[in-house]
């Protein structure tokens, strides 16, 4: 089961310049790609959902609700069957947070393969951490339940755009780096019984060569521990694909330009 997932920056279908025709060409990387599962995070406008229900004509469609500024799409190839709910816990009481996507595939054979899609809030402050920390417990949380219920194995994945980014304190040099928040997220899960998928490449964002912020890597793929994935070269499994696949820095500013500061998580789960 190949799955993707991409925030793809202020995704409303309305930008002039260089993301003019935005829209058409975030669908037409989805139909190269060709994923059985994909979830766009950061959607902001209703065009995109317009946009992608005429051009995939092969998958069905769900997108979060809320107040929330910024939604999760997810695309469902035709013929599978799934079960789509939305995890309004990660929101933490403050209806302007982002909700969870649980999204569950159920194969022929009757076996379920239960995926969170999730964009954790940002900011390196003591409010974003505290709120990431929260919202990975209850990730956590839905983990240990889905395995309570379960007979045997049972199959789990976190995906998506987690902003581990680290904790700057106010009027202090102290903090907590993002290397030992992205650590201290993989302790939590490996406790729980998940493995921390590697990457292809080292960093998901970037603003491109005129940016002074440097290339960082905040989207991250979670698994439960006996689940296989196709290699993706060197022993990685997930595939970071756009601009980090790029040798050149002016095509990957180009890119940056052209579809989003995030590069696109792409896998295939071979066995579950």
């Amino acid at each position: 089961m190949k799955i993707l997932s991409w925030n793809v920056e202020h995704f409303s279908g309305l930008a002039g310049g260089p993301r003019a025709d935005r829209v058409e060409r975030v669908a037409d990387l989805i139909l190269r790609e060709a994923p059985d599962v994909f979830a766009i995070q950061e959607v902001t406008g209703r065009t995109v959902f317009g946009a992608f229900t005429r051009d995939l004509t092969d998958y069905s469609f769900t997108i979060t609700e809320g107040p929330q500024s910024q939604d999760i799409l997810v695309g469902v190839r035709a013929g599978l069957r799934t079960f789509i709910t939305q995890r309004s816990e990660f929101k933490r009481n403050n209806p302007f947070l982002r909700p969870g996507m649980l999204v569950t595939v159920t194969t022929e054979d009757g076996r379920n393969l239960p995926m969170l899609f999730n964009h954790l809030k940002s900011l390196p402050d003591p409010e974003g951490f505290g709120l990431r920390t929260a919202m990975i417990e209850h990730a956590n949380s839905l983990w240990n339940a889905l395995r309570r219920a379960g007979d045997g194995d049972v199959p789990f994945l976190l995906i998506g755009d987690l902003n581990l980014m680290g904790m700057q304190w106010s009027f202090s040099s102290t903090g907590v780096s993002q290397e030992e928040e992205i650590a201290r997220t993989d302790r939590r899960f490996r406790r729980s019984g998940m493995k921390h998928l590697r990457k292809t490449y080292p960093a998901t964002f970037s603003k491109g060569s005129s940016s002074r912020l440097p290339e960082s890597d905040l989207d991250h793929v979670f698994a439960a521990d006996h689940m296989e994935f196709a290699d993706m070269g060197g022993g990685a499994e997930i595939r970071v694909a756009g601009w980090a696949e790029l040798d050149d820095q002016a095509d990957r500013d180009d890119w940056i330009a052209r579809y989003s500061d995030h590069a696109p998580l792409i896998f295939t789960v071979t066995r579950f």
